[in-house]
């Protein structure tokens, strides 16, 4: 668990508008109001900890999934910092945030003690932890984890975000059965001195843990590039089992990452491919100007060659063609919908889009862009053909109109309905839409959760109104809710 961002920080604003019309994945991440002990049940030991507060492993009593909670206690901060609380900034940028390989968050909680952040709980630990188990590590696989990375990192910028703290800790593998016998699906977490920035600005202050920090981020002058530093130093560690910067202290560490210098000579650096050489070369340049930014990293020869998009080609064509087979749903049931794919469905029961989804981006920023759709369809069809069929994908998907296809966006197109419209989903929403536990939804309930942070969306809530028939006393129960989803989800609708 990284450190709190200390006190003195303006009030956040996130880069990314926010779109009534349809709701996103950040707009159904919520402060709850009632106490967190009457939703979940605690486990005794904790999975981290740090100077503020803990991470532990927690049971929604609602639904019965697993999550991590992070727990900040309000006696290690200062007046100022509870007042504001700041703690919760790591929330404010995580709901701004859509993409595989970055930790989703579910709620956050206050109480006179602490603060409380209820996250997706990654059973394979942490980056170092996993692959030390492995029988055997090959570049291959450390090709494939840090793609992932890199495609992150170039979300987040993309967006604003930088990190600040990357680390193989903050690092973490989804599945604990991932490994040996398959490719590892990580996640990027702990964004406790992320912030956001201007592009093309530098930023102030010095963040991080020492041995991955760059250099200029010791002058307290620097900008996104210091994540892919930080990359730099994790890949290099995990295709040498050592250290680009070796000393007893955080004094000498910090010497010699300011003279920037590190070898890939010797013994085990023999069975280490240039490609690879190349890359750490390119990631741990002294001048920021010349280092690689997150989507150079990505598309790097030695990330490309085993990033071989070749391998989902039937799988793109088998999600195209069930594309083809939807119709435009309606707002509530795309709310619906996204709700459910990112709040409820597990990673596992996502893996295949997520590959799909992975391999269509070709650049690795995080979403599919109409030119990466064009250069899928030009493999089989006519240039213009091409054109036109990107285009029309494009303007169905893409409803968000922000012109390109964001990862929940594309979920909602290709995952089977009848997976995702299950009664056990059905029910785990209406227990959590139902905020006071009553055993019934009422109005306001649904206003709050189709308002999120923004203003209230009164078309979408008259239409849901509308459908489910609601009774005189205004009370929504299970019953309507269901048949009403039922009735009018099908696999034909988007």
């Amino acid at each position: 668990m990284g450190s709190i961002c200390s006190s003195g920080h303006k009030a956040l604003e996130t880069t990314r508008p926010r779109n009534v019309d349809v709701l996103a994945p950040g707009n159904f991440v919520q402060e709850n109001s009632r106490s967190f002990y009457s939703i979940y049940k605690l486990s005794p030991d904790p999975l981290g900890s740090g100077a503020l507060g803990e991470i532990r492993l927690c049971t929604d009593l609602r639904t019965g999934d697993t999550r991590a909670v992070k727990i900040i206690s309000k006696a290690g901060l200062n007046k100022a910092e509870v007042d504001s609380r700041s703690v919760f900034r790591e929330v404010e940028i995580l709901k701004t945030l859509d993409h595989p390989n970055i930790l989703k968050t579910f709620e956050y909680f206050e109480d006179r003690s602490n603060f409380y952040i209820v996250m997706e709980y990654c059973k394979g630990g942490d980056l170092f932890d996993k692959v030390s188990q492995l029988l055997v590590f090959t570049e291959k696989q450390a090709a494939k984890i840090m793609s992932q990375v890199f495609s992150g990192l170039s979300y987040l910028h993309s967006r604003g975000v930088i990190h600040r703290d990357m680390k193989p800790e903050n690092v973490v593998i989804v599945d604990e059965a991932d490994g040996n016998e398959g490719d590892l699906q990580i996640k990027i977490i702990d964004f406790d001195n992320a912030t956001f920035y201007e592009i093309n600005t530098q930023i102030t202050g010095s963040y991080g843990t020492t041995l991955y920090m760059a250099p200029e981020v010791f002058d307290k002058n620097y900008n996104e590039k210091c994540d892919i530093w930080s990359c730099g130093v994790i890949l290099y560690i995990l295709l040498s089992g050592t250290s680009p910067f070796d000393a007893w202290n955080d004094a000498e560490i910090i010497k010699l990452i300011k003279k920037g210098k590190f070898s890939l000579d010797g013994e085990r650096w023999n069975n280490i491919s240039e490609e690879a050489k190349d890359l750490i070369r390119k990631l741990l340049v002294k001048d920021v100007d010349k280092r690689l930014n997150a989507s150079q990293a990505f598309m790097h020869p030695w990330c490309t060659y085993h990033h071989n998009s070749n391998e989902n080609k039937e799988d793109i064509r088998h999600s195209i063609f069930h594309i083809n087979r939807l119709r435009r749903a309606s707002k509530l049931k795309q709310a619906i919908q996204t709700f459910i794919l990112s709040q409820l469905m597990k990673p596992s029961e996502l893996k295949a889009q997520e590959a799909i989804f992975s391999s269509m981006d070709i650049n690795g920023d995080g979403v599919i862009s109409k030119e990466e759709l064009y250069t899928h369809f030009k493999e089989t069809m006519t240039d213009e053909d091409a054109r036109l069929e990107a285009n029309r994908i494009m303007e169905f998907v893409d409803t968000d109109n922000n012109g390109v296809i964001d990862y929940t966006e594309f979920l909602r197109a290709t995952v089977e309905k009848r997976k995702m419209i299950t009664k056990t989903n059905l029910e785990k929403t209406f227990m959590i839409f139902d905020k006071d536990g009553s055993g019934y939804l009422e109005v306001n309930e649904l206003r709050e959760w189709f308002s999120g942070d923004t203003n209230i969306n009164e078309g979408l809530l008259k239409e849901f109104l509308n459908n489910l028939h609601v009774t005189e006393d205004g009370k929504i129960h299970f019953d309507q809710f269901q048949e009403y989803l039922y009735t009018f989800t099908n696999e034909s609708e988007y």
